[in-house]
């Protein structure tokens, strides 16, 4: 019903529209605003009617070219939607990609234990420490009166250790205080001893020092 009222309307405004053009093409005024005036009534309905054919057909080019434009403006849009979402999406598999290579392979379970056991030191042989006894054969560099409060202190602990079977953990500290005490002890000579000297003294002390983490007799 609203469609069949535009289309009524819109013909009574095209015929009062070619009544005008006619009408002012005929006229004075309209000869001098249009450069040609008609010679009849009829001329004048004929040029009017032209006029308006032509003016419909502009608007009609005109409203297709604004269509033809806002495709090409929403094809525009999507086309740069995609393009920015690829991009996206090829930066975040770089990104992984990078990622992945930066970690690289993840260690197993083997790895953690031998990476674990490259930290350790060496375990004293039984020439260097009796294992039943607890007694200690000390580098010839500890003989010197500057290590002899904490060699004692280590001889006595350890012997006891192997005696009772065990030690308490304030004897353990005091173990380990003893043997950090020697380390400090034997650092302030490296200047002083021949380089070999100081690596063993340094070695041994480290591995005396790891034994009190292994069970008596083990």
């Amino acid at each position: 019903m609203s469609t069949r009222i535009f289309l009524i309307a819109r013909r009574g405004w095209l015929l009062s529209l070619f009544t005008v053009v006619a009408g002012f093409t005929t006229s004075p005024a309209g000869a001098q605003w249009w450069g040609y005036q008609a010679s009849t009534p009829a001329e004048g309905y004929g040029l009017g009617m032209g006029a308006v054919i032509s003016a419909q057909g502009d608007y009609n080019l005109k409203s297709s070219q604004a269509a033809v434009n806002a495709t090409e403006a929403t094809r525009r849009d999507i086309q740069n939607r995609q393009m920015w979402t690829d991009a996206y999406y090829q930066m975040r598999r770089a990104n992984n990609a990078f990622r992945a290579e930066e970690r690289g392979r993840q260690p197993t379970m083997e790895d953690i234990v031998r990476y674990a056991q490259m930290g350790v030191p060496k375990r004293l042989s039984p020439k260097q420490f009796d294992y039943v006894t607890g007694k200690i054969t000390w580098p010839k560099l500890f003989d010197q009166d500057l290590f002899n409060l904490s060699r004692s202190t280590l001889d006595r602990l350890f012997a006891k250790r192997a005696e009772v079977g065990g030690i308490s953990f304030d004897e353990e500290m005091q173990i380990r205080r003893s043997a950090n005490a020697m380390m400090n002890e034997l650092k302030s000579l490296v200047r002083d001893v021949p380089a070999d000297y100081y690596i063993n003294a340094k070695h041994f002390l480290e591995s005396l020092a790891y034994e009190v983490r292994v069970p008596p007799n083990g």
